[in-house]
C-alpha cells in the first residue's frame, strides 16, 4: 500500500558558518492529526539527526511558546498545527537563530 507523504522545507542555517541558510526538504509520511513538530520528530528520528528544534518534550500543549516557527509565512506553534500538506518552516526571528529553527529567546 502506498502511503502518502508531504514534503517539509526546513531554513537550515547556522550564524556562525557565515552563509545565508538553505532549505532542505524532506519527505515525510502524512498521519492523520499529526502536527508539524510531529514531521520534524519524524525527520530527526529517521532521516537527519543534525536538524536544530526545539522538541516537545517539555510541552507539546501550546503553552510555553518555545516552538514558535513561520509555518508557510505565518507565526505559529509547531505542536498546534497540523501537518496537513506540504510546508515550509522557518526561525521564527532569523536574526536571534542559533541554528536551524532554534532562536534565542527574548529576556525580561
Amino acid at each position: 500500500m502506498n502511503e502518502k507523504k508531504v514534503q517539509i522545507k526546513v531554513l537550515r542555517y547556522n550564524p556562525d558558518s557565515g552563509d545565508k541558510g538553505y532549505y532542505q526538504e524532506y519527505a515525510v509520511p502524512l498521519v492523520k492529526g499529526m502536527s508539524v513538530m510531529g514531521g520534524l520528530d519524524y525527520i530527526y528520528q529517521n532521516l537527519d539527526s543534525t536538524l536544530a528544534y526545539y522538541d516537545h518534550a517539555g510541552c507539546s500543549l501550546g503553552i510555553c511558546g518555545r516552538c514558535t516557527a513561520r509555518i508557510n509565512g505565518k507565526a505559529g506553534l509547531l505542536c498546534q498545527t497540523e501537518l496537513s500538506g506540504d510546508v515550509v518552516i522557518e526561525p521564527a526571528v532569523k536574526e536571534r537563530t542559533l541554528r536551524d529553527l532554534v532562536i534565542v529567546r527574548a529576556t525580561k
